[in-house]
């Protein structure tokens, strides 16, 4: 259970900072045309930072199918349990409660 939470604390920040990177990458893109300077830094920076983002999260989504696969592997993913990563209890069938109350 904790590191079910864990891992989508992780990934909740991690795609809030990739969405403030992209923001403030366009945003570096918007005020480039109205840069004085006339070498394009800003427009680079800009890129600079979107690059950045986008191999960020190649890297944390890359990881979390590694594990994925691995836990999967394990035998995580199977005889009802449900995905490792699922915090959800599989729920008894009817004829499944009528054989526990008899």
């Amino acid at each position: 259970q904790i590191g079910v939470n864990g891992m989508r604390f992780v990934l909740g920040i991690v795609g809030s900072l990739v969405l403030l990177m992209f923001i403030y990458g366009g945003f570096l893109f918007l005020i480039s045309g109205a840069s004085t300077n006339g070498k394009g830094e800003t427009i680079n920076r800009g890129k600079d930072v979107i690059s950045a983002a986008v191999v960020g999260l190649v890297i944390v989504l890359a990881s979390w199918l590694i594990i994925s696969f691995l836990m999967s592997s394990l035998g995580y993913n199977s005889s009802g349990f449900g995905s490792w990563y699922s915090t959800e209890i599989p729920s008894q069938t009817n004829s499944e409660l009528r054989s526990n109350n008899n």
